[in-house]
């Protein structure tokens, strides 16, 4: 190891040079502070902004119902035997509409539900009103209009959907109702001796 007498002397620069190096090595200094805290400056004033929000309250969505239902207790209108020429009889049916939106309702029949060939000599009238009852009878009922007149065999072949079905019932709601009223007269005609024949009649409500 070298010794302090040993040791080479460490070059130094001329005072003059290094008085010269002072004021730039300030000025370096000077610009990289500048650029630092010119660039925090950029960094707040990017963090720093006005904002606004507005917002519509929670939206919900609920379907309506279109319901239908009648007071016949799903028995049959009519279960008649031995029907004479101008055996005659009446009954009726209240429809109640249990949907929440406006709906129109029509009355008709389908292939399926009409049996038999004595439908060609059974007269069948339909009226549409108010009052009168299935369990009650229809001494109350007051029509509003008459749907149909004509055969059974004719009314089965002419209402068989909606589209073609009868009525004018129109409820807005819930809880409005209507009456419909059905009487059948067997024509005087020998021909009928001995036939048989059924229908089933069928409401449907449609949301308008």
């Amino acid at each position: 190891m070298s010794t302090g007498a040993d040791a080479l002397p460490v070059p130094q620069a001329p005072a003059a040079e290094r008085r010269e190096r002072r004021p730039l090595l300030l000025i370096v200094l000077f610009v990289l502070c500048g650029l630092l805290i010119g660039g925090a400056m950029v960094w707040d004033a990017s963090d720093a902004t006005f904002t606004a929000t507005t917002s519509s309250g929670g939206s919900s969505w609920n379907a309506g119902t279109v319901s239908l239902s009648d007071d016949d207790q799903s028995s049959a209108m009519f279960q008649l035997t031995n029907l004479i020429p101008g055996s005659t009889g009446s009954r009726c049916v209240v429809v109640t509409y249990d949907g929440s939106v406006a709906a129109d309702v029509r009355l008709y029949t389908t292939a399926a539900s009409y049996t038999g060939t004595l439908g060609t000599y059974l007269d069948l009238v339909v009226e549409e009103g108010t009052g009168g009852s299935f369990a009650g009878g229809c001494g109350a009922f007051v029509p509003t209009g008459t749907l149909y007149t004509g055969t059974l065999a004719g009314f089965a072949a002419g209402a068989t959907n909606f589209g073609n079905g009868l009525g004018s019932f129109a409820p807005a709601g819930a809880g409005d109702t209507a009456v419909y009223r059905f009487t059948y007269t067997l024509q005087d005609d020998n021909a009928a001796q001995g036939r048989s024949g059924g229908i089933g009649f069928t409401w449907e409500a449609r949301n308008r």
